[in-house]
């Protein structure tokens, strides 16, 4: 469960900006919060913010310390790091970038992990875990060499210290050299959080879900309730692969998919055939035609590559940040997809959902309460991005928050100079 996430000197973001999951004192829609081991968590945000405002930059900033996590232990001594500092000021260009999570991992307590990160080495780095209402050290590290455990960890972490490098974090080190102290962080940031802006890459993560051998019933009939819930006439799916000799795969003589100029790869050699049945009324009869999954509609296949994950999600209460939700998809099916989440039937677990939007239908008080609406504005003379919540603004419950967006009260819209050309 996410409780906090901050980010400083990253990109857009010079300052340090903090993106809370934290409920506020704000006592409507008890529906939208999680509760775990009295930790108080928001089961939605939405953030709105103008085009290069900053939106994408925070879903960059969360895909990148959770990659950093992951592939920490694949770098090689001389491997970069992907982080890009705010390039408009002569303070901060050549400062580390820093970031850090607060969450309630799989055993049921609170940690602290952040990082700080040139281009070259990590330059600091923490774990903190909460035993009572004081955090504890697991480690710390500070001039990217130097490290300071307590007396409980040092004869467990300290050993491992000669086989981190600089451009690796400790935490990813510490767990693969099977460290008990640092194998819950690593675990909840490694599976429990999961970031999506790239369209091809949900497709192929997908592909792979449906093709797992215990489970594609499964995700075939979520798929299939979604599709149906979401007023879309599909009846049935067909889904088959079909295993391509290392020949044929080397030598691409079997066609892969393609769906709108791109090609599949799920990283195996398999071939995909998939299929979609419609049932239709023809001089009164009902009559059933089959189409390829391709000559679907975007929207369609979106939620199709959508519906597996989001059944994961559900299933292991985890945290799933999606930029641009609404990519082809209708508002009314947008609302439908984030009151999945506030359903206490469906999401039983504790799942979280992060989304950038530009679907104004979602600000409204009667489905999320203030604390759960985010914004992003860039200041144009100092290309600053600041990231904030509707709850700094005083609104009345009954106030109509879609037209205050619009017309600019909160900020996070575009100033359009001029006429608009028709």
């Amino acid at each position: 469960m996410l409780l906090q996430f901050s980010v400083e000197n990253y990109l857009s973001f010079k300052e340090e900006q903090v993106l809370s999951l934290v409920p506020s004192v704000d006592k409507s829609h008890e529906e939208n919060i999680h509760i775990r081991e009295n930790n108080k968590a928001l089961n939605v945000v939405a953030i709105y913010g103008a085009n290069a405002s900053g939106k994408s930059n925070l879903h960059k900033a969360i895909t990148v310390a959770l990659n950093m996590v992951r592939l920490s232990n694949s770098y090689q001594v001389d491997t970069k790091l992907p982080v890009v500092p705010f390039k408009f000021s002569d303070e901060t260009i050549d400062k580390p970038s820093k970031f850090e999570f607060t969450f309630i991992a799989k055993d049921n307590k609170k940690y602290i992990y952040g990082f700080s990160a040139t281009k070259d080495q990590i330059t600091e780095e923490h774990l903190y875990r909460y035993g009572s209402q004081r955090p504890s050290v697991i480690f710390e590290r500070t001039d990217c060499i130097n490290y300071k455990f307590p007396s409980a960890q040092k004869k467990e972490l300290e050993p491992i210290v000669r086989w981190n490098t600089p451009n690796k974090l400790f935490l990813s080190t510490a767990t693969m050299w099977n460290a008990e102290s640092t194998k819950s962080t690593y675990e909840w940031l490694s599976e429990s959080f999961h970031s999506y802006g790239n369209l091809e890459l949900l497709r192929n993560i997908s592909l792979d879900m449906f093709r797992s051998d215990m489970e594609t019933k499964k995700y075939i009939a979520f798929t299939k309730e979604l599709l149906e819930n979401t007023d879309i006439n599909i009846s049935n799916i067909d889904i088959n692969f079909k295993k391509i000799s290392d020949d044929d795969f080397r030598m691409n003589l079997i066609p892969r998919i393609v769906m709108n100029n791109q090609q599949f790869n799920s990283g195996d050699n398999y071939e995909f055939d998939i299929s979609t049945e419609h049932t239709v009324k023809e001089n009164k009869k009902e009559k059933r035609y089959k189409l390829k999954l391709q000559d679907e509609s975007l929207g369609t296949q979106q939620l199709f590559f959508f519906a597996p994950i989001l059944k994961d999600v559900f299933d292991k209460g985890a945290v799933i940040f999606i930029d641009e939700l609404d990519r082809s998809l209708h508002p009314f099916v947008v609302k439908y997809l984030v009151g999945l989440f506030r359903d206490e039937e469906i999401n039983k677990n504790g799942a979280q959902l992060i989304a950038t939007t530009h679907d104004t239908t979602l600000l409204d008080l009667d489905i999320l309460r203030r604390d759960q609406i985010y914004f992003t504005d860039k200041n144009t003379d100092t290309g600053v991005s600041e990231l904030y919540s509707l709850s700094d603004f005083s609104v009345r419950k009954e106030e109509n928050i879609e037209k205050g967006y619009l017309l600019g009260r909160f900020g996070g819209v575009p100033y359009i100079k001029g006429e608009i050309l028709i």
